[in-house]
């Protein structure tokens, strides 16, 4: 039993280190939803806006439920003033994350 919960422990390790990830806390300063659906964060770990998600069409795998379920969640993080938690794949880190239309989508955004 003890070797069946080691392997499993050591094969998840693995799989958790393949898998290369990044996260960003930050203060929610600004939440901007333009006409077309696009939402953007002002992201202080940048210094600038990062397009999160559309709430018109799927981008990235984000669906246009989950982007409106993240945008309510932000406008109340920022009347709060708290934290939110921005976690993207691959490797990267706040500082150098992509502006705009290039930003990654995260795959996952959590009230800290």
């Amino acid at each position: 039993m003890k070797l069946r919960i080691s392997l499993f422990t050591l094969l998840l390790s693995i799989s958790t280190l393949s898998e290369a990830s990044y996260s960003c806390t930050i203060d929610v300063a600004q939440v901007l939803v333009y006409g077309n659906g696009t939402v953007n964060v002002f992201h202080q770990g940048r210094g600038d806006y990062t397009y999160i998600c559309n709430l018109s069409t799927p981008r990235l795998g984000v669906s246009i439920t989950t982007c409106a379920m993240w945008t309510s969640m932000l406008q109340n993080i920022k009347k709060a003033g708290g934290k939110a938690l921005f976690k993207y794949s691959g490797t990267g880190s706040c500082a150098t994350l992509p502006t705009s239309g290039n930003s990654p989508a995260p795959y996952f955004i959590g009230d800290v």
